[in-house]
């Protein structure tokens, strides 16, 4: 996946619904060219203090990626026309934790070199994002941490056969909402498709309940 230095996807992603027995079956019915539409008094709500801008409904799932996490847990990343994607958490194929994520801005490395060194690299506890401050999650001490590998597959046309794959060197940071009863997600990733395709880019979001989001 391609994106500027503004964190804008180049959309070039055509495709249909598959009806295919042997795609993944996906939470709460995610599919290709289906729809996630958010609850807009969240955003209303939020509009003051978020980091980010809430997206506009409906969103259409432009793409889907896939990651193993393991013993029977993965992230599903249902990624969406406005530059944002929603991160949802299973475990045996149970829904859990459900994040929805806003690109805010990205970092182009001036080589390969400079990014591979940015991605091994230790994690300060520390990171600031505009005006915000942000604490590491991942990672325990005041030290540096490493950032954690992914590796994402991502389908773009057919649910069955990946259209690229990549490695996301990540590592997520939190901030306490003033005003509000929740956390504020910052997810920095170096992400890896290929000798010449690298970024790292920087994402904003937040905890979402089942009632804060529907997929069509």
């Amino acid at each position: 996946m391609q994106r500027s230095s503004t964190g804008t996807f180049a959309m070039e992603w055509f495709g249909k619904k598959t009806d295919d027995a042997s795609a993944p079956k996906l939470p709460y019915g995610a599919r290709l060219r289906g729809a996630v539409t958010f609850d807009d008094l969240t955003g209303k709500l939020g509009a003051s203090a978020f980091n980010f801008d809430w997206p506009e409904s409906p969103q259409t799932i432009e793409a889907i990626g896939d990651i193993d996490l393991g013993a029977g847990n993965r992230l599903y990343r249902l990624y969406l026309t406005d530059d944002a994607f929603l991160q949802i958490a299973t475990v045996n194929g149970e829904p859990g934790d459900t994040n929805l994520f806003v690109y805010v801005e990205s970092i182009n490395p001036a080589s390969k070199d400079a990014f591979e060194r940015w991605c091994t690299a230790g994690r300060l506890p520390e990171y600031t994002l505009g005006d915000c401050a942000y604490r590491r999650v991942w990672g325990e001490g005041a030290g540096m941490a490493p950032p954690v590998p992914l590796e994402e597959s991502v389908y773009k046309q057919n649910p069955t056969t990946a259209d690229c794959t990549l490695t996301l060197y990540s590592m997520l940071y939190s901030r306490e909402l003033p005003d509000m009863d929740r956390n504020e997600l910052l997810l920095v990733a170096g992400e890896d498709s290929g000798p010449a395709d690298f970024v790292i880019s920087q994402a904003v979001g937040i905890p979402l309940s089942t009632a804060e989001f529907d997929i069509t």
